[in-house]
């Protein structure tokens, strides 16, 4: 039997107590702390049994862990894995990396250099469907990819911007919720080249963006489009549609549509179009296949992911580099949005 690595968790907000619950289900790892300057964090820890510090920098110089998830608020994020990678401490760092995009990418390059393996919490790449649906666009079998729609609309309730700062710029849709979109879009076609942006505030009237739509150019020519927003009562969205957190009531549809020369492809449910007889022609008859998977739930496979990452049987599959790509796009996605123009990468 493997031997179980020592994980400790940093930042015991939700996040953090879900990544506690999949270590403590993991047969391949034991949580071996908890670091949160919180009380609530220290009553946790001490009804877990397990070691309580008010920071990773304290625990870190403790010793005695294979690795640590960093799940604290996202200006922590970087502090903390500095921490830990100064300790020889492999990191599984929650997205997004940083809010700063030139730390993250002095991050990087101190993460190359000390050798230390980082992975970054991209959580959705490791869903059996969006690899499932990787594997389809590689073989070919929808030829030359054309076009991607992408729909995330979904209504936060009213009560979700009591907080003030969910009212201002830079909390809005495109910042807090496209990430994963951007992301698995990446993931699927490679890199953006051009992007066309356009927000809206009309539904609630607040500071922030509500609605956004988004263009993109692929440098393969795909061209794609992202329809997102909070304030719209719709099952389109990855959260439903996908099942990936029971929070969200689950319905049976999709929310992406990958159209090619040969075929068209749904996400999640891996619906595959094809013309009866294999042959493209508008006058034939479609075939629809459901492509099945063997089901798993992302974060429990990311953890095992991590796993293998400690003990070097694989490398990370989002680097900070690769999620750093993301947070570019990411902001030049809102320089689109707020300046109306072409925004080339």
């Amino acid at each position: 039997m493997t031997e179980q690595l020592k994980l400790a968790v940093v930042g015991a907000g939700a996040m953090g107590r879900d990544h506690i619950r999949y270590i403590q289900d993991d047969p391949g790892a034991t949580l071996a702390a908890i670091a949160d300057p919180t009380d609530e964090a220290h009553a946790l820890a001490d009804s877990l049994g397990v070691p309580w510090f008010a920071d990773c920098e304290e625990m870190a110089r403790e010793g005695g862990l294979d690795g640590v998830v960093i799940a604290s608020p996202n200006h922590l994020h970087l502090a903390n894995a500095r921490a830990a990678l100064a300790h020889g401490i492999p990191a599984l760092v929650e997205k997004p990396i940083s809010d700063d995009l030139d730390d993250a990418r002095a991050f990087a390059a101190e993460a190359r250099e000390s050798g230390v393996p980082v992975l970054v919490g991209q959580h959705r790449r490791h869903n059996p469907k969006a690899r499932r649906a990787k594997e389809i666009i590689d073989s070919g079998a929808l030829g030359t990819i054309v076009a991607v729609s992408v729909h995330y609309g979904i209504y936060k309730p009213d009560g979700y911007f009591d907080i003030p700062w969910r009212r201002q710029k830079g909390a809005g849709p495109i910042l807090v919720n496209m990430v994963h979109d951007v992301d698995m879009l990446r993931f699927l076609f490679g890199e953006p080249v051009e992007l066309q942006g356009m927000a809206a505030n009309q539904a609630r009237g607040f500071e922030v963006e509500d609605t956004a739509v988004v263009n993109v150019r692929f440098a393969n020519g795909t061209l794609g489009s992202i329809t997102l927003s909070d304030a719209a009562a719709s099952p389109w969205n990855w959260e439903s549609t996908a099942r990936e957190n029971p929070f969200f009531a689950p319905f049976d549809t999709d929310a992406y549509y990958i159209m090619g020369t040969k075929g068209s492809l749904s996400m999640p449910q891996l619906k595959l179009f094809t013309h009866d007889g294999g042959v493209s022609d508008w006058t034939k008859p479609f075939v629809c296949e459901i492509q099945g998977v063997r089901e798993g739930l992302p974060h429990r496979l990311q953890l095992k992911h991590f796993l293998e990452v400690i003990r070097g049987e694989a490398s990370p599959l989002v680097t900070p580099e690769d999620a750093i790509k993301s947070l570019e796009v990411l902001n030049a996605i809102k320089r689109a949005a707020d300046e109306g123009e072409m925004i080339r990468l």
